[in-house]
């Protein structure tokens, strides 16, 4: 099997800054799979169902939220990859654009259609992936069939979804995004959680948002010295 993508560029993490008054715990997921499995849907349904209020993706197809999960509040960004990726044969290789988001997201989200065969058969190799550019075994990962509503044009059985996850240690969820929000919140709300208490294990407790560090403040007295001198070099 093989995964090949667009030789377009695309930029994977110009990240806004979190909110910085209070202390937040900061949750980074990514969301993979072929094109035209609904990933896209899945994060729109979950962000403007969840929560009231406008709602407006980031650039970058980034998109970020200050959410509650179980009392704690969470600085969830929610990176969407290009759906360009198809399984052909012979290669399971990925582009340098995409491990860098690997490398970014603190768990991932793999979204196949039931509908469509080969986007489920996409999902081993992008585990396998996520696996060789993040060893640590801690990091979560849950295995979504999307499109369940339309089980006349079923390709994919729930037993098939199943036995992967079960095969890649993953959690599993055959959702329908158009009919059924209540389940696409779960697979964020599921990953959040974990994130958490990786985190909340590792940090002991909740950290400060500190996504994009803010630039200091010039030195004033340095810049005054090197006014001068330049002033001097000038008169001389």
């Amino acid at each position: 099997m093989r995964l090949s993508m667009m030789s377009q560029n695309y930029l994977l993490a110009p990240i806004q800054e979190g909110p910085s008054d209070y202390l937040v715990k900061e949750v980074k997921l990514a969301v993979l799979g072929t094109g035209s499995v609904g990933k896209s849907a899945m994060i729109v349904r979950y962000l403007t169902k969840r929560f009231i209020g406008d709602y407006e993706p980031n650039t970058g197809n980034l998109y970020s939220r200050l959410v509650h999960v179980e009392g704690d509040q969470i600085f969830l960004q929610i990176q969407d990859t290009p759906g360009c990726i198809e399984v052909q044969e012979d290669v399971a290789q990925m582009l340098d654009s995409l491990s860098r988001c690997l490398k970014w997201a603190d768990g991932f989200v793999l979204v196949y259609s039931i509908t469509d065969y080969h986007s489920y058969q996409s999902i081993r190799p992008l585990y396998q992936h996520i696996r060789k550019i993040c060893p640590d075994s801690k990091i979560p990962v849950v295995v979504v069939g999307n499109k369940g509503d339309l089980a006349h044009s079923r390709q994919v059985s729930v037993n098939d979804g199943l036995q992967l996850a079960n095969e890649l240690g993953s959690v599993f969820l055959e959702v329908s995004t158009s009919d059924n929000c209540q389940g696409v919140c779960d697979v964020f709300q599921y990953l959040c959680k974990e994130v958490s208490k990786t985190q909340s294990s590792v940090h002991g407790g909740k950290r400060r948002s500190s996504i994009i560090p803010r630039p200091r403040s010039p030195n004033m007295q340095d810049l005054k010295r090197r006014f001068k001198q330049a002033l001097s070099y000038k008169v001389k």
